[in-house]
């Protein structure tokens, strides 16, 4: 048997159904790849006429991979196809120059004389990427008879030919450069445009090619010309208007098929890379594309309601692709002329943006025209209602034509502000009252609605401030009469009722108090059980945008049982494209309820946790929990709170139980109980704060009956997962629960025995607190034991031995000397600033009787403890902590212990020596907070000073009051902005960056100093930022410290330190000059 039968057979076993077959032959031709003379056995294959098409394409296959593997040394190295290749590549074989210069001598000669037998389409393609990828290697160094094979192919008249060349011009155009571009485009573009216009005897795929071609070479040389290259400029100038002009003419052309349309995509989207590369240019040539443009959007609109609208089947290879991957069909071709107007606009012309007001009006008219509800959609959402929800619902990650239309609103609406506005409901109401007489219409009206909701926010703005031409056009309360209407009228088309529940819900903010009862009661109705699925979920979203409307929270209120129970009825049919939408509405109405039944509570729990137990998974489900019993809890019903721990606990318990049995079963039980244990500590933290704002005692009976209730249920397994585990949601979850069992249940958790004698609950959460204050565990698992522990200390204290004691703050210091997680740092200095607070000098002394962690250079735990706290004080972040550790250190330095004096730090920068650059840069700086410091170049190389405690105190906080002047500040200026802000610009820009670097407001708005480390770091910690800031909430609730105001604690502290002038003395020669100038400024400030 010959090599090549050899090869031809385990090309068919590598097709072969049977898989063991299969797979072994796949792993010899793997092996071949590595072989000496296999690349030029299968160009012998390829150039024969004996072998299959579908063995030919296996060759081609295996010709390219080999190509990209082993042509070159490292060839492998980032081809994400080739990974098998690549492991083989490990020995380092490339294929021999002889063996080379054969391949592409063969592929060379196969291009002139045999590339009949590469007729069939996707043979083609196979050629060429193999053709391709020696070309990206070789080219034009080492093969330089390709590229003249290939310009004879397409300035020759056979068919084959021409289509080869322009097939592999299409492929190879990312591989020339730019200055080659120039040459090419002289040559190939006379014979390409003499094959483009010859469209009746050419396929649609090849004249696409061709325009993708013009497009990436014209890009390109245009590169060329904007450097300078006078040749490449008269090039592109000699070119464009020309190829304009034919791909203006294609777009006029009727479609006859529907390839005919991949044609007309290609052309707008290079017409749209156009105006994005040269907007000054094209803004000359726009005024005859854009009515091209929107003449064959108006054109279309007969055929795309005949053949998409009103056609029951799916549209024919709609969103189909050739072989190149490019979209086709009519609809593709539509959002193709969106995406070209939404590039037209960003145009940083004037010129462009009035040209496309010009025509917007009636642009937006046939745009909805494209917006209506198809017959197939209609059959797929009867079959699946819950499908429409989850292709019309506002955070659809469908794409289709009416999604990329209203995209396309809210883009216009962005950059050409108010005028955007005012043509767009022009056009929607032309539509409106031309469909208003016709019974059939509807799918137009509902399309007309589309675009009033999509721009509801804009035009509200524009009616509150009495924008005549908005208006004019919208008489609001006539037009909410009318969806009214709509939505009561049982005979209208389920789906126009349902887009105008929608629509008026977007509209809610501009309803009377009188309209938004009559729109609640609407929307109540659309929740009745008779009710179609599109209906009743968008009267869910209805009711959502009600409650939002302090003038109807009353209403809301008196209705709430009502709306309660059928949400929870809703919830019951809906699946996981809709319960998101349902539970969310329920968690909204719950939180704005003043008043809530048993029975409605009951029902409320029942419900989510059946959904819960349905979803573990699913994180939007536990936070929705989360926000539902918390408002339940927050009613200050005793009864409330019972009854809820009386459904929840038992099945907590079982939780915790089983996910106990299951940790060792691939994690499920690690994320059953991290589930139970956050649902626990939403439990925790809202009931104990209900029971004392209702008795107004945190020591209340009902308190301690609570706290033994929950002891006696799920302390025990609890407290088994928590040792068990190494997981940071179920550690740091865990430990705020046991964090506010000792806060409010103290007694009883020192009463409960555990079982097998292993001692108190106390002795249990000691050894909790133990294992989180481990070295070896990561920090992002002990991010909340300074709470707990915190809270052992400040409880127990004066219980607990000293030798106890003594040993936890042993264990927290061993600890704060290994933590690298700026929170976690936090967590751990707090315990020394509460027990500041509670302990007074006294901590002082203990402090120093305790050695300093091993490795570090203190000699007591006292300097170690100071000495850290205060260097790490500026990182801390949230409002609460600030207070409670800032004013903890200016109660220290009151002392005016020496112990305390004596401690050396790391100070601020040094001073830059005189006339240096550094100097100067910083004379100009101004001072230096962190919001203005944190992008400074080149701070890892600053020299800091060492300073005194005293010194580096007086630096953090007066840096405090700086920054806390700053935020106010830029509060300020914020509404300022606000109430000068005008909707009828032109032009809106958003902010870059996004991130403040607020160490005071909550970390879901602003940037966190995480988000500042280095990544290996700054994802566990952001992570458990936002984790931290609504437990500080909860605590902050209870702490008598939350009630400082900085801005009057620290001049007055500052002013009393001050006022000693020995200390003064001995502060001031410290200072650098920036540290005077921020002092000053805080001076300045205070008075």
């Amino acid at each position: 048997m010959s090599s090549q039968q050899q090869l031809a057979q385990l090309l068919d076993g590598s097709l072969s159904p049977a898989r063991d077959v299969q797979a072994q032959c796949e792993a010899q031709l793997t092996a071949l790849l590595r072989a000496p003379g296999f690349a030029l056995q299968l160009c012998e294959l390829l150039f024969t006429s004996g072998p299959s098409p579908a063995q030919k394409q296996l060759a081609c296959l295996l010709l390219k991979k080999l190509v990209n593997a082993y042509w070159v040394a490292g060839g492998a190295a980032g081809d994400e196809d080739d990974s098998a290749a690549a492991a083989a590549s490990s020995d380092g074989y490339v294929v021999h120059d002889d063996e080379k210069r054969q391949v592409k001598h063969a592929l060379v000669v196969a291009l002139q004389e045999r590339l009949e037998l590469f007729a069939e389409s996707k043979l083609q393609t196979a050629l060429c990427l193999v053709i391709t990828a020696i070309f990206e290697r070789d080219w034009p160094d080492q093969w330089t008879e390709i590229l003249p094979v290939v310009l004879q192919l397409v300035a020759g008249q056979d068919k084959l030919r021409i289509e080869f060349a322009v097939r592999f011009l299409s492929l190879a155009g990312g591989h020339f450069s730019s200055d080659s571009c120039c040459d090419l485009v002289a040559l190939v573009f006379p014979h390409l445009q003499r094959v483009y216009v010859a469209a009746d005897e050419f396929p649609a795929g090849l004249r696409s090619r061709i325009v993708r071609i013009v497009q990436s070479n014209l890009l390109m040389v245009g590169m060329e010309a904007q450097v300078g290259n006078d040749s490449a400029r008269r090039l592109l100038q000699g070119n464009l208007a020309e190829w304009i002009g034919l791909f203006l003419a294609q777009l006029a052309a009727p479609a006859h098929v529907v390839k005919d349309y991949a044609v007309k995509i290609q052309v707008l989207a290079a017409l749209n890379s156009f105006v994005k590369e040269w907007p000054k240019d094209m803004a000359d040539v726009l005024p005859q594309v854009l009515p091209q443009v929107y003449a064959l959007l108006a054109g279309g609109v007969a055929a795309y309601e005949r053949d998409v609208v009103l056609n029951a089947a799916e549209e024919a290879d709609g969103y189909d692709s050739d072989s190149d991957g490019a979209l086709i069909g009519h609809s593709a071709m539509v959002v193709a002329a969106f995406e070209f107007l939404r590039g037209t606009v960003h145009a940083p012309t004037k010129k462009t943006r009035q040209l496309v007001l010009a025509g917007l009006s009636d642009f937006v008219f046939v745009m909805i025209a494209y917006m209506q509800i198809s017959t197939h959609q209609m059959a797929t959402w009867q079959d699946d209602p819950n499908k429409y929800v989850a292709d019309e619902d506002d955070d659809s990650l469908s794409y289709n034509v009416r999604n990329a239309a209203t995209d396309l609103l809210a883009e216009l609406e962005a950059v050409l502000g108010r005028k955007a506005v005012v043509a767009a409901l022009d056009a929607a109401q032309k539509r409106l009252h031309a469909a208003s007489g016709s019974s059939g219409s509807w799918r137009v009206q509902e399309a007309a609605l589309l675009v009033v909701g999509s721009l509801a926010a804009p035009t509200l703005a524009a009616l509150a401030k009495n924008a005549a031409e908005v208006a004019q056009l919208l008489d609001l309360n006539a037009f909410l009469q009318t969806l009214f209407q709509v939505m009561n009228a049982a005979n209208q088309e389920i789906y126009l009722r349902a887009r105008a529940l929608w629509c008026a819900s977007r509209l809610a903010k501009g309803m009377s108090e009188e309209m938004l009862g009559a729109f609640l009661q609407v929307a109540l109705s659309g929740l009745e059980q008779s009710q179609m699925l599109p209906v009743r979920m968008y009267a869910c979203r209805a009711i959502g945008a009600v409650v939002k409307q302090d003038a109807a929270r009353a209403q809301v209120q008196a209705a709430g049982a009502v709306v309660v129970a059928r949400l929870i009825h809703l919830a019951q049919l809906a699946t996981d494209e809709t319960l998101h939408i349902v539970l969310e509405t329920l968690v909204v109405v719950l939180q704005d309820a003043a008043h809530v039944g048993l029975d409605t509570a009951d029902a409320v729990v029942a419900c989510f946790l059946h959904h819960w137990g349905q979803n573990l998974n699913d994180p939007l489900i536990a936070e929705l929990i989360d926000g539902a019993f918390g408002a339940l809890l927050e009613l200050d019903s005793l009864e409330i709170v019972a009854k809820l721990h009386a459904q929840v606990l038992p099945v907590l318990r079982g939780m915790l139980l089983q996910s106990r049995e299951d940790l060792d079963a691939a994690g499920r039980g690690v994320t059953t109980a991290g589930s139970a244990i956050t649902i626990l500590k939403t439990l925790l933290r809202h009931s104990f704060v209900s029971s004392t704002t209702a008795t107004r005692s945190s020591e209340d009976a009902v308190t301690r009956q609570l706290g033994a209730q929950v002891i006696q249920l799920v302390f025990e397994p609890l407290v088994a997962i928590l040792l068990a585990v190494e997981d940071e949601k179920v550690l740091n979850a865990g430990a705020e629960c046991l964090k506010w069992l000792v806060m409010f249940a103290v007694e009883p958790l020192a009463a409960y025995t555990t079982a097998g004698g292993g001692g108190s609950g106390i002795d249990a959460t000691m050894r909790v607190a133990a294992k989180l204050l481990l070295p070896s565990l990561h920090d992002s698992c002990a991010i909340c034991v300074g709470g707990l522990i915190t809270q052992l200390l400040l409880k127990l204290g004066a219980a607990l031995p000293a030798a106890t004691v003594q040993s936890i703050l042993t264990a927290v210091s061993a600890r704060l000397a290994t933590a690298e997680l700026p929170s976690l740092v936090q967590s751990l200095c707090l315990v020394f600033a509460r027990l500041v607070h509670s302990h007074g000098r006294e901590i002082l002394v203990v402090l120093e009787q305790l050695p300093a962690p091993a490795g570090t250079a203190a000699p007591n735990m006292l300097v170690f403890v100071f000495a850290t706290w205060i260097e790490k004080q500026s990182e801390f972040y949230g409002l609460y902590c600030i207070k409670v550790t800032t004013s903890a250190l200016l109660a220290v330095a009151a002392w005016n212990d020496p112990r305390i004096n004596e401690i050396t730090v790391v100070g601020s920068e040094a001073d830059a020596p005189a006339g240096s650059a550094a100097a100067d840069d910083g004379a100009a700086a101004g001072v230096r907070t962190r919001s203005r410091a944190k992008n400074a170049p080149g701070a890892n190389q600053k020299q800091h000073v060492t300073v005194h405690f005293l010194t580096k105190l007086f630096v953090v906080v007066a840096k405090t009051l700086s920054q806390l002047s700053d935020e106010e500040e830029e509060w300020e200026s914020s509404d300022d902005d606000d109430e000068l802000s005008d909707d009828d610009g032109d032009e809106h820009a958003a902010p870059a960056g996004g991130a403040s670097s607020s160490i005071f407001a909550p970390s879901e708005q602003f940037e966190q100093l995480s988000d500042r480390l280095d990544d290996a770091a700054g994802g566990a910690d952001a992570v458990n930022n936002d984790f931290e800031e609504t437990e500080d909430e909860f605590e902050a609730h209870f702490d008598p410290l939350n009630d400082i105001e900085l801005k009057e604690t620290i001049p007055q502290a500052l002013q009393l330190l001050t006022s000693n002038n020995d200390l003064l003395q001995a502060v001031l020669p410290e200072l650098t000059s920036a540290d005077k100038e921020l002092l000053a400024s805080v001076s300045a400030l205070s008075a």
